[in-house]
């Protein structure tokens, strides 16, 4: 089965926008090494890039913005190395996109599942289509989460919801989510890239000089403000879970279809 790629675009419709697409039509937009690899060195080169003034994060097609970690790449982790080098490269795309002193927007439609949704958290805005759906699998199969899915959902949440969602791994509406406040603009299937376009050109409409300095203000106050200890925590569990008895039964379960 292929793997899924990033397709890094410039949409003549957003002037000044890097658009970056998940592309992986047969596994819904999955996370490979390759693809997180990829966003995260052009998320640390839109940094020095002075013709992008925000960045755009979507995934290809009506299906699902991303369906979390590929099962392919599951299977090969068998070494301490190969789990942290998917945490690692989780934690460049965090700190890339909250050290880019540019709107950094998540466009979501369909499933935002695992990886896919903690990265969508990491963003500074997220506009999503009506019918989309957020889940945060990983206790399901005996995981924590491991892109700071954790430590950004509580950020946005009061703490008992974000535990709720954690500990049921239950897929929960963009309604809810809009609800909630972790959600910004909730836009109807028809009209949704029209109404996406129209909120990034409003935004970059703005002195670009004060929207850089609020989200360096913002996300000095609101994401690094205690955040020492939670990721200790996270890299300690991203890691040691995935060499767990629960976690490979679990795998091996989904593999055969049985619980």
């Amino acid at each position: 089965m292929p793997e899924s790629k990033l397709n890094v675009l410039r949409p003549e419709e957003l002037p000044g926008v890097l658009l970056l697409e998940l592309d992986g039509a047969a596994t819904l937009n999955a996370l490979s090494a390759a693809l997180l690899t990829a966003l995260a060195t052009e998320l640390r080169a839109a940094r020095r890039d002075d013709t992008v003034k925000a960045v755009l994060l979507t995934g290809a097609g009506e299906k699902a913005f991303s369906s979390g970690l590929s099962l392919n790449e599951l299977d090969t982790m068998e070494t301490d190395e190969d789990r942290r080098f998917f945490y690692n490269v989780n934690l460049e795309i965090r700190e890339a996109i909250f050290a880019l002193d540019k709107p950094v927007i998540a466009a979501v439609r369909g499933q935002c599942v695992g990886g896919g949704f903690e990265i969508a958290l990491c963003c500074d805005l997220i506009y999503a289509c009506e019918g989309a759906s957020f889940l945060l699998p990983e206790a399901r199969i005996g995981l924590t989460p491991g892109a700071g899915g954790a430590i950004n959902l509580a950020a946005k949440l009061p703490l008992n919801r974000a535990m709720e969602i954690l500990w049921f791994s239950e897929r929960v509406g963009a309604e809810e989510m809009h609800r909630w406040g972790v959600v910004n603009k909730l836009i109807p299937e028809n009209v949704y890239w029209e109404e996406v376009t129209k909120y990034v050109n409003k935004l970059l409409s703005k002195p670009q000089s004060a929207i850089r300095g609020i989200k360096q203000i913002l996300t000095h106050t609101a994401v690094f403000g205690d955040q020492s200890e939670s990721l200790k925590a996270e890299r300690r569990l991203a890691v040691d879970t995935m060499d767990t008895d629960d976690f490979r039964a679990a795998l091996a379960a989904f593999h055969n279809k049985s619980k």
